[in-house]
C-alpha cells in the first residue's frame, strides 16, 4: 500500500470515527429541540439547543458584533488557568509518587491505606477547611483542584506498575538490563495504560471540583461562578451555555491531548490496537 492510499484510509477512518461520535449527540440535540419547541417542558427551564447556541455566540462575541464583549472567553480563560495549574502540578509530582509506590513495597504498604481512605472523598468536601486556611480567591480554587486530582493519579499509576509481571523484569535482567533500563523499557511502558486512565479520571475530578468550588467561593469570575449567578436570574440559556463550554473544553483536552499521548505511547508500543 503506497503513502497516498494509507493517507486516504487514515482520513476515512478519522471521518468515520467523527461521524460515530457526532451522530448520537445530534440525535440527543434533535430530541431536546423537539421537546422544548413543543413545550412539553417549560422552555424557560429547558431552552432549545438552537437558542442556547445562539446565546452562546453572543456571549463569545465582541460588542461590535452585537455580543457581550468577549464575556464568556474571560470566564473560560480564568477557569482554564485554575484547572491547568492545579491539575498539572498534581500530574507531574504525583505521577512520580505513584510510580515510587509501585516499585517500592514499603512505600506502598505505608501509603496505600491512606490513599484508599482519601480516594472516595470528593474535592468539594475540603472546601470549608481550605477556605479557613487560604481564604477566598484563586489559591483556594487551585488547591481544591490539586486535591481532587491527586488520588486518582497515585492510585492508578501504582496499580499499573504493580500489574507488570515479574517474568518481564526477570527476562530483562537476564539480558543484562540495568535498573534504569528496566524502568524506561519495561515498567513505564507497561504501566502507561493505567497512568493515562488515572490522568483522565483526575482531570474529570478536577473539573467537577473546579466548577463546584467556583460556585461556593464566588470570586466573581469562572465558569462555575457564571453558571451559579445566571441561575439567580433564571437565565437558563447562560447556564446551559456555561455547561456546554465545560463539555467542549473537556472534549478538546480528551481528544487533542490524551488522544495524542495514547497514539505516541500505548499504540506505538503495541499495548493496544489503534482504532
Amino acid at each position: 500500500m503506497n503513502d497516498r492510499s494509507k493517507k486516504r484510509k487514515a482520513f476515512q477512518q478519522e471521518l468515520e470515527n467523527a461521524l460515530r461520535f457526532i451522530f448520537p449527540v445530534f440525535v440527543v440535540f434533535a430530541i431536546w429541540e423537539i421537546i422544548s419547541r413543543s413545550k412539553m417542558v417549560n422552555p424557560v427551564l429547558l431552552p432549545p439547543p438552537t437558542a442556547v447556541f445562539r446565546h452562546l455566540w453572543d456571549l463569545l462575541s465582541p460588542k461590535g458584533m452585537g455580543g457581550v464583549s468577549y464575556f464568556l472567553e474571560r470566564h473560560t480563560l480564568i477557569s482554564f488557568y485554575r484547572i491547568l495549574v492545579g491539575y498539572l502540578v498534581a500530574s507531574v509530582v504525583f505521577t512520580f509518587f505513584g510510580f515510587l509506590m509501585g516499585i517500592n513495597r514499603k512505600v506502598y504498604a505505608f501509603f496505600n491505606p491512606i490513599i484508599t481512605l482519601m480516594l472516595p472523598i470528593p474535592g468539594l468536601a475540603w472546601v470549608p477547611i481550605v477556605i479557613l486556611w487560604l481564604g477566598l480567591g484563586d489559591l483556594t480554587i487551585i488547591f481544591i483542584v490539586l486535591l481532587a486530582s491527586i488520588f486518582p493519579i497515585i492510585y492508578n499509576t501504582a496499580a499499573g506498575v504493580r500489574a507488570i509481571t515479574k517474568k518481564h523484569i526477570w527476562a530483562a535482567e537476564m539480558m543484562g538490563a540495568t535498573r534504569g533500563q528496566i524502568m524506561k523499557k519495561i515498567l513505564f511502558p507497561g504501566a502507561m495504560p493505567h497512568i493515562i486512565t488515572g490522568q483522565k479520571l483526575a482531570l474529570g475530578a478536577a473539573w467537577r471540583a473546579l466548577v463546584g468550588t467556583e460556585m461556593v467561593v464566588a470570586t466573581g469570575w469562572g465558569l462555575g461562578y457564571l453558571i451559579f449567578e445566571a441561575r439567580t436570574f433564571m437565565d437558563t440559556e447562560t447556564v446551559y451555555g456555561g455547561i456546554a463550554m465545560i463539555a467542549l473544553l473537556g472534549l478538546l483536552l480528551e481528544k487533542i491531548i490524551f488522544g495524542r499521548i495514547e497514539k505516541i505511547t500505548i499504540e506505538r508500543w503495541g499495548l493496544s490496537r489503534g482504532a
